[in-house]
């Protein structure tokens, strides 16, 4: 009976150690430094995951990848869909105790859209024609024409709510970090760390009504060798870490007092072409080089077969709904590439220069069997890697003939397609352009049923294969490392940290 009695009291001692405990402040160890400090202006998924527990969106993911309130409580659409009102959530303030008014909603989403900020998203609001503002807690947005992913747009997390009155004292946000979310915005250090404090006045509770957030604080510490971030997770010098390297998951997994979470996430890495340079201006050359590369090795030795999985269709990720799962390249075919290239004209190859950042591993590991690859059919490729400080402005100003790069955090297939290959779409970087396609896209966003979308972007994906702009390579796992302490942490599948709301340390 004694024996019984010590199991049930170490059973309810256990229950009661499970619930979330206030304080602590967690050390996030992080592949890179910001690329700039203001969400509208920036495509960095680096400033996305440590700002967006900083600021708010107007609605939100969560983990399960369903759009829930933020700062707006309900909202309800039109019949004809051109017409979306939100009611805001009473009581919000802004960090520097300001309340948050239907007027700096309005300033927010009318500032992605503003040529001056030249945002990378502002063809996500580009079918507002006007936002009217009846009282303080009431936004309604006009559309000119309907659009079906307008909820997401919202939800992306470089899309947030802030103070008009900050940006009109300060300029920009890069020296006035100021949202509504559950941390402050402390100091920023280049190359060695940012530091958040937890928001007394943050408007957002747990499932039982508590409190957000848990922690006083995060430290984001900035470990740009990957090598680096497993040793400072194994050691203890930091709680969590982002971005384990597919080399050391299995490692981890296994390292007493560590934790490793996450799995497939909805993003794609692929080669982009600089269509508007030869001879990535030629879709014969394009098709060539999408043949000779084998994308399974890539997945293989440069991803140790943990770190993603191989496209078997365009950006969006194989078994996604509105995915295509049959391309014409998943099978390497090096004298369909040789017969290509020379009927393109280039029958004895050509050199160019394949760009690539130094910072993320899983974006510059695939260099080296690309150029290997390529050797093979009489392509001569020059890796040059630089910083993703210095990378990613230039690629960001089309300045590249080929690079490896991709996109997270996307959830509506329009993320996926619009954004990367429209003429106008934001995340364009290779400037491809093709009017067939642009309707095609136009068409996806005017659309609500999912069948009827689903026509349209499968037929959409078919055209970009065979154009092949980009050579779409594989969608990445990603997974976070965390030490036995810390608890409460959920992994998203878009990658994003918002997982950071809940977490709390034992």
């Amino acid at each position: 009976m004694k024996h019984l009695y010590v199991l049930l009291c170490l059973a309810l001692l256990g229950l009661a150690t499970a619930q979330p405990q206030y304080g602590g402040v967690l050390r996030a160890g992080m592949q890179a430094d910001p690329v700039g400090l203001d969400p509208h202006s920036t495509q960095a998924t680096s400033t996305r995951n440590m700002l967006e527990n900083v600021y708010d969106t107007l609605v939100m993911f969560d983990s399960s990848m369903q759009i829930v309130p933020a700062l707006a409580t309900s909202w309800e659409t039109s019949e004809d869909g051109l017409t979306w009102t939100f009611n805001l959530r009473e009581g919000v303030t802004f960090h520097n105790g300001e309340p948050l008014e239907s007027s700096d909603v309005a300033f927010s989403i009318l500032r992605v859209t503003d040529p001056e900020i030249a945002s990378p998203r502002s063809g996500d609001f580009a079918l507002i024609e006007s936002i009217d503002t009846p009282d303080d807690l009431t936004v309604v947005i006009h559309l000119s024409k309907p659009f079906s992913p307008l909820l997401s747009k919202l939800a992306q997390s470089l899309n947030v709510i802030v103070s008009e009155d900050v940006v009109a004292e300060y300029g920009d946000l890069n020296d006035a970090v100021i949202g509504t979310g559950p941390f402050k915005f402390v100091e920023y250090i280049p190359q060695t760390r940012m530091v958040l404090e937890k928001n007394p006045d943050f408007w957002g509770t747990d499932a039982d009504g508590n409190a957000l957030p848990y922690l006083d604080g995060i430290t984001f510490q900035f470990y740009p060798e990957p090598a680096a971030r497993t040793t400072a997770i194994e050691t203890g010098n930091v709680d969590w870490i982002e971005y384990v390297p597919s080399s050391d998951v299995d490692l981890l997994a296994v390292v007493d007092g560590v934790e490793v979470v996450g799995g497939l996430s909805n993003n794609f890495r692929t080669v982009y072409f600089n269509a508007t340079q030869a001879p990535f201006d030629n879709k014969l050359v394009r098709q060539a080089i999408s043949y000779a590369i084998d994308r399974q090795t890539i997945v293989d030795v440069s991803l140790f077969g943990t770190g993603g999985v191989m496209a078997s269709g365009a950006t969006v990720p194989t078994g996604q709904y509105y995915a295509v799962e049959s391309s014409p390249y998943t099978q390497r075919d090096v004298e369909k590439a040789k017969e290509l290239l020379a009927e393109a004209g280039y029958p004895d190859g050509f050199t160019f220069d394949l760009y690539v950042t130094s910072t993320y591993d899983f974006l510059r590991t695939p260099a080296e069997i690309i150029q290997a690859n390529l050797a093979e059919i009489g392509v001569t490729v020059n890796i040059v890697a630089e910083d993703w400080s210095i990378y990613l402005p230039k690629v960001l100003d089309h300045d590249f003939q080929a690079t490896i790069l991709g996109e997270s955090g996307q959830s509506d297939p329009d993320d996926f397609l619009f954004d990367v290959f429209h003429s106008d779409g934001g995340g364009n970087l290779g400037l491809y352009s093709n009017p067939e396609l642009d309707a095609l896209l136009e068409e996806g966003r005017k659309v609500a049923g999912q069948e009827e979308r689903k026509a349209i972007y499968l037929e959409a994906q078919n055209m970009i294969l065979d154009e092949a702009p980009h050579v779409f390579l594989f969608h990445s796992a990603q997974y976070e490392a965390l030490r036995d302490n810390v608890k409460g942490f959920e992994h998203f599948p878009n990658t994003s940290y918002l997982g950071l709301r809940t977490t709390w340390m034992e």
